[in-house]
């Protein structure tokens, strides 16, 4: 039985970059790389340093493309990454929180078919109504798809659902599309149920009252409203407009001042001439960041402001 990871990265070459970061990351923690593959709709020199190539030729959107992973995935057990995360720890963990899985899956919660929670509404999913007994919810970050008929049959759910996308009243916040909202109800059509989320798998910016990351030492700390202080994530998905901060920024280039080096995260400092230790590890060089980030901010503001002035 054959075992690895995969990303997505195709259209703006920007995605590439943060599949590659993702990829760099996700081997500067483990000791024991297993195979990881990118699909994407080009090959170049980044899509050369992953392992395996699963081209699209016919790439649609960002949100559909992933239901290719269904059918396409290289791997007789495959664990899909979104290419905007980057990894705090030896990822190679998910195996074991993926041992009991159903064929696919992700993390989240399974509610009952009458709860008000969930991304669809019993009664509202108009031929599925009375076939769903259960609302799978999960995470469209991190994916478990194990290949045979069930993900054969799942994908061509998935093509059904899509075509009809536009029959179902989804969540607003899964506006315009959303691949979890196909996937949830595919999910409940085929008896599949999320795996109960498990907070270290993952962290996002957007939801965390609180999040410390060093990707020189792997710290990687965060709380929510809804569960406790994490003392060690596994990952941080920062998501695409995150990805252009200085947080994720910061992250990338100490990446690569350690890969450059050929240093590995420690909890003990880093063995750093004295102008790269400022920069890095006294964060003057985030300062920096953040300073270049509010400056074109506040220029946008301003532009605005004219605008309408001018209006």
């Amino acid at each position: 039985m054959t075992r690895g990871f995969i990303t997505i990265a195709t259209g703006n070459e920007k995605y590439y970059r943060l599949a590659q970061n993702l990829l760099l990351s996700y081997k500067l923690f483990c000791e024991h790389p297993m195979p990881f593959a990118i699909m994407c709709d080009r090959e170049n020199d980044i899509t050369a340093q992953f392992d395996q190539v699963v081209l699209l030729e016919h790439p649609l959107n960002a949100f559909w493309d992933k239901f290719e992973l269904l059918v396409r995935a290289p791997y007789d057990e495959t664990i899909f990454i979104d290419a905007d995360c980057l990894a705090y720890a030896d990822l190679n963990a998910y195996w074991d929180y993926f041992a009991t899985a159903d064929d696919f899956t992700g993390c989240g919660t399974n509610y009952p078919i009458d709860s008000e929670k969930g991304l669809f509404q019993d009664g509202k999913v108009g031929e599925y109504n009375g076939r769903v007994h259960w609302k799978p919810d999960i995470c469209g970050g991190l994916y478990f798809i194990r290949r045979g008929k069930i993900c054969d049959a799942l994908y061509q759910e998935c093509q059904h659902i899509c075509q009809h996308y536009e029959e179902y009243p989804w969540p607003d916040y899964c506006a315009p599309h959303a691949d979890e909202t196909v996937l949830c109800l595919a999910m409940a059509v085929h008896g599949l149920h999320a795996m109960d989320a498990d907070p270290a798998n993952y962290g996002h910016p957007w939801e965390a009252t609180e999040m410390e990351h060093d990707i020189f030492t792997g710290k990687c700390t965060y709380a929510t409203e809804w569960h406790p202080k994490v003392s060690q994530g596994r990952l941080v998905h920062f998501g695409t407009r995150y990805c252009a901060k200085p947080p994720y920024l910061f992250e990338v280039e100490k990446m690569n001042l350690m890969l450059r080096r050929q240093l590995r995260p420690s909890r003990e400092p880093l063995p750093l001439p004295l102008w790269e230790r400022l920069l890095y590890q006294y964060k003057l060089r985030y300062a920096y960041l953040c300073f270049i980030d509010l400056s074109q901010r506040a220029f946008a503001k301003i532009k605005r402001l004219l605008g309408k002035q001018s209006d």
